[in-house]
């Protein structure tokens, strides 16, 4: 497990390091919110702890970029209770929790253990693989349409190519599957690559395999995805980051229904389905000499949108009891389902990571779930409070400090005054709570 503390502070980044560095996870701790987004790329850590407050690039930025890069990844604020104004904001952009300075080390150490038995049941999860990936869930419009195509085109004799457009998190992946797994193809090889997975100076040996012999490292012969994929289906993720030059010869194979292995001269038949996916719009790629218009083309045979969760509210029921199945299955619980109002919370909430995000917080919840149905006071903070910061601006006056006491007076109420499940809700411990009841007066 690996943890990305980014704080200005020196005796905060140090202090931080000693406390996780008895939990026993590796620790990259950094200045600037610029070293921050740069070892995130390059290490992607589990966990990140900012500060709010940075020099540069602030705590906010760095908090948009890790989204843009990962829905997954753990997001903790570290601010000033002058600066709760903008840990709000965080909250409302994807943070999972945040700690006002002077922080307590101990409660700190204790949210850091939380996340991380979390982090590691979820990969156990992943790891078992009991989900049926290949069932495309919901009964809107859109979704209802996408069967339709999914259906048609997996029982189709004839290959073709299918480009699927859309969001991050929507689909796109499952839709693939589907289109192989459910159709005549379904014993056939499904072969995928993620263009922006792997570098672009090894696309191409990826794709097209190799002779032993054909550069200084290829010390005997492979065969490349496409040659893997014959019979059955090639899947292209995130396409719009292919090589540009790499494209012209993807085309090639397209067009001509055969390729040669890089430093061969035979010539090998190619058969397959092709499907491209990307979350970019290709056609603003290709104003930007970032994509091929004759390769967007090629692949725009069989077009498929997915729409944003936050389009088709009316599937988000269908989705949430479907993973608590599957999650009733993995973790060998009986939930039955979710309460009206912890849906009716859920079906307002945003979900900027669509039906990925949405899966991970089913996920998290079934974890810790003990009670037969998932009500209010299981969800998370962030999508509880959802509500409430879209016009936080309007509670939000000269004395910043009302805004934590506003956020605690209403999960006391929320929680009808039961301490140990509001500390939970706000991930603070309870003797922390109880501390700023007093310090506020808060009464019922």
């Amino acid at each position: 497990m690996k943890v990305l503390i980014i704080d200005d502070e020196k005796s905060i980044r140090l202090s931080l390091r000693v406390a996780l560095g008895k939990l026993g996870v590796k620790i990259f701790a950094v200045a600037s919110g610029e070293e921050g987004i740069e070892i995130f790329r390059r290490e992607k850590p589990d966990i990140s702890i900012i500060d709010v407050n940075l020099p540069g690039i602030n705590g906010i930025e760095v908090l948009k970029e890790i989204r843009k890069k990962d829905k997954n990844c753990i997001v903790i604020m570290i601010t000033y209770i002058s600066e709760v104004r903008l840990a709000v904001e965080a909250m409302k952009l994807g943070a999972n929790d945040y700690f006002t300075k002077p922080f307590n080390m101990e409660e700190m150490k204790e949210s850091i253990e939380d996340h991380l038995k979390y982090i590691k049941k979820s990969q156990e999860l992943s790891d078992q693989g009991e989900e049926n990936k290949t069932e495309i869930i919901g009964k809107s419009k859109s979704i209802q349409n996408v069967k339709e195509i999914a259906k048609k085109v997996g029982n189709m004799l004839y290959d073709t190519f299918i480009l699927i457009q859309g969001e991050s998190g929507t689909g796109k992946e499952i839709i693939a599957k589907a289109i192989h797994f459910n159709g005549i193809r379904r014993n056939k090889p499904y072969i995928a690559l993620n263009c922006a997975a792997i570098p672009k100076n090894l696309q191409e040996s990826e794709l097209f395999g190799y002779e032993k012999g054909a550069f200084s490292d290829a010390k005997q012969q492979k065969k490349g995805l496409i040659e893997e994929s014959n019979g059955g289906t090639l899947f292209l993720d995130e396409i719009g980051d292919m090589d540009i030059m790499l494209q012209a010869k993807l085309l090639r194979v397209l067009q001509e229904k055969k390729f040669r292995r890089i430093g061969g001269i035979k010539e090998i038949a190619f058969q397959a389905n092709v499907i491209a996916a990307t979350n970019k719009s290709l056609l603003k790629e290709i104003e930007n000499g970032n994509f091929r218009e004759d390769l967007y083309y090629r692949l725009n045979v069989v077009p498929i949108y997915t729409t944003p969760l936050r389009e088709r509210r009316e599937d988000i029921e269908l989705l949430i009891n479907y993973f608590i199945s599957q999650y009733n299955k993995s973790l060998n619980k009986s939930v039955k389902g979710i309460t009206k109002e912890a849906l009716e919370i859920c079906e307002n909430y945003e979900w900027r990571g669509n039906v990925r995000e949405l899966k991970n917080f089913v996920e998290r919840v079934m974890i810790f779930q003990e009670d037969e149905w998932i009500d209010v006071e299981n969800l998370p903070q962030n999508i509880i409070s959802y509500e409430s910061t879209k016009d936080s601006n309007a509670f939000i006056g000269s004395n910043l400090e009302s805004v934590e006491m506003e956020m605690i007076h209403k999960t006391l109420q929320k929680n009808n005054w039961n301490i140990s499940k509001t500390a939970r809700d706000l991930g603070i411990s309870r003797v922390t709570l109880r501390r700023k009841i007093e310090k506020y007066s808060i009464h019922k």
